[in-house]
């Protein structure tokens, strides 16, 4: 045995690390020429290229942790744990095409084109926090299945997998996590969701079992996760979704807009395969009981009841989950850090050397730091509670200022500041013993509801009563959002100046000098397609050189309300109303 494992083990892991080494730092590092290539891959790839790097960036195994370690306790409703963002996975979907031609690099950038640079700051600053929270709750998930499958300690093993992702995602960036996703993503979904089922499946008793579980097994809410827990989930992730940085750069990546749509897809997919752990919690509870942490129950098990080589490519699996996830967010860290806040704000009018090597460093020492939270969080499910809590708010300004006209920042500012420091009350200032702490899980669905709705306040508000925002900065960042991929030269004609445009050597790198005319011209032909009419301040078009983009917002929709139907009423059917 070798740390635990038998050598085949040892010997599949290793070689998968040999190959992700390898195309990671060697072929990523050698295409990754600009900025461009290493936040946003050189946002160049196309549809199936784009679903693929969106479902594995989004699979990071730490889901599978958390909700087979809910539904270990807590039945079906474990589910919640990451089915929350179900329903953001439409506005995923139906911001593509703003995302994808907005031909900046990160988000932060996004914000300054509509509020200005001090907003930007401020976003990318939260932003930055919330990917390293992220990252150290994928790292911990891998940790926890390995320590019960090595001799390796949960330390021990948190330095391994710091190292070799910090590796490669400092050679390439994001291109060099593209280019390892597309093995990466194939294993995530063939191998990590399926391979242990059948050999699962036998070893707790099969069908016979899960139907001798009580019926409350199979319910949609528990003790541990109740409606008002799921409803403060799903709101987080509805309002605040958007604004998850990491969001923007899967989008970029795209070479079209219908190829940023599978950001949507990916998604969508990744939900189903999230029911799927579900089942896995559920049968690890009949075949395994009394684990005093479930979130170990998928390494306590596995080596129990998997044969050698199955298991090495099962470990391979969840590596690849977990670091193709944790080598996205550090670079979209490092896109909101180095290639916004401290090339615009700190430090500004530096070679592209120096910012690109600034910009390797921040990703791998984000890693770094992740690994160092995992000392003071402890659990996944503590992550989710405050990551989610700190990301509801933030999506508010994006959504009012893609859509109506009047926004302005003095609302963006007091959205913002309402609720961060309704979140830091609550979540950090406010003690135990505070009254409104009477009820289970009060602090984090407070944490959600009260800075959502303050924020939304704030930002209603400040817009109504705010100075309006400079009429050609307006029109400026709606004639981008309502332009389409292959049309830059409308863009250009306007004076517009955008990073992708220079990446593209369409303009060269120099301040903007708009034309007023052209720029008023273009904004008019844009509104004629209004929903609302051309004057309306609701800025929602009908996209006419996209005829199937709208059919798809509905149909994912859709899919999204029958996945919980379905499952509902399949689980109904199959073991309750018997």
């Amino acid at each position: 045995m070798i740390l635990g494992v038998h050598p085949v083990d040892f010997a599949i892991v290793m070689t998968y690390f040999a190959v992700i080494l390898y195309v990671g730092v060697f072929h990523g590092g050698r295409r990754t020429k600009t900025l461009g290539d290493f936040f946003v891959a050189g946002g160049k790839w196309g549809a199936l290229i784009s679903f693929i790097f969106v479902f594995a960036s989004a699979v990071a195994g730490n889901e599978a942790v958390v909700v087979g370690g809910q539904a270990y306790k807590g039945g079906l409703s474990g589910v919640w744990l990451w089915w929350n963002f179900l329903f953001a996975t439409p506005i995923y979907y139906l911001f593509a095409t703003y995302f994808r031609r907005a031909r900046v690099y990160n988000l932060a950038e996004f914000f300054e084109m509509r509020y200005g640079r001090g907003a930007s700051a401020l976003y990318s600053a939260v932003a930055g926090v919330i990917c390293i929270l992220f990252i150290g709750m994928f790292l911990l998930a891998i940790s926890k299945i390995l320590v019960g499958l090595t001799t390796l300690s949960l330390p021990q093993c948190i330095v391994v997998i710091t190292l070799i992702v910090g590796a490669y995602v400092f050679a390439g960036g994001m291109m060099s996590t593209l280019l390892t996703d597309v093995l990466q993503g194939l294993m995530c979904l063939f191998i990590l969701s399926f391979i242990m089922l059948p050999f699962l499946w036998i070893h707790a008793g099969g069908w016979p079992a899960l139907q001798a579980l009580p019926k409350e097994t199979w319910n949609l809410t528990s003790p541990n996760l109740t409606l008002w827990k799921v409803l403060s989930l799903n709101t987080s992730a509805l309002v605040g979704g958007i604004a998850a940085p990491w969001i923007y750069n899967w989008i970029a990546v795209s070479r079209s807009e219908r190829a940023a749509t599978q950001c949507g897809w990916g998604h969508l997919w990744k939900r189903i395969i999230t029911l799927l752990f579900a089942l896995y919690g559920i049968l690890f509870a009949i075949y395994k009981p009394g684990l005093a942490d479930p979130e170990l129950a998928w390494g306590a098990v596995m080596k129990e009841i998997l044969p050698w080589g199955v298991l090495g490519l099962l470990i391979a699996s969840f590596f690849a989950a977990v670091m193709s996830s944790a080598a996205t967010y550090a670079t979209t860290s490092s896109a909101m850090v180095i290639d916004y806040f401290y090339r615009k704000v700190l430090n500004p009018g530096r070679p592209l050397p120096h910012y690109l090597l600034s910009a390797r460093f921040w990703a791998f020492f984000s890693v770094v730091i992740a690994a160092a939270t995992t000392q003071g969080v402890g659990s996944i499910k503590r992550y989710v509670d405050i990551t989610m809590a700190l990301l509801s708010f933030l999506g508010i300004p994006i959504y009012f200022g893609v859509w109506w006209k009047r926004s302005n920042r003095a609302g963006m500012w007091a959205s913002l500041v309402l609720g961060i420091a309704s979140y830091l009350t609550i979540m950090v200032f406010l003690p135990d013993t505070f009254p409104l702490f009477c009820f289970t899980e009060a602090r984090n669905i407070l944490g959600v509801f009260i800075p959502t709705a303050l924020a939304l306040l704030g930002m209603i508000v400040g817009c109504l009563v705010g100075s309006p925002e400079d009429p050609l900065k307006i029109k400026r960042f709606h004639v981008i959002l309502n332009t389409p991929i292959g049309r830059e030269a409308r863009l250009v004609e306007a004076g517009i100046v955008l990073p992708q445009l220079v990446d593209m050597k369409l303009v060269e790198n120099k301040p903007e000098r708009l034309n007023p005319e052209v720029l008023g011209r273009l904004y008019d032909e844009d509104c004629r397609d209004k929903f609302f009419g051309p004057d309306s301040t609701i800025e929602l078009r009908r996209e006419p050189t996209l005829p199937w983009y709208f059919l798809g917002f509905f149909r994912i929709t859709a899919m999204c309300v029958a996945l919980v139907a379905g499952t509902w009423l399949l689980t109904r059917l199959l073991f309750v109303w018997q």
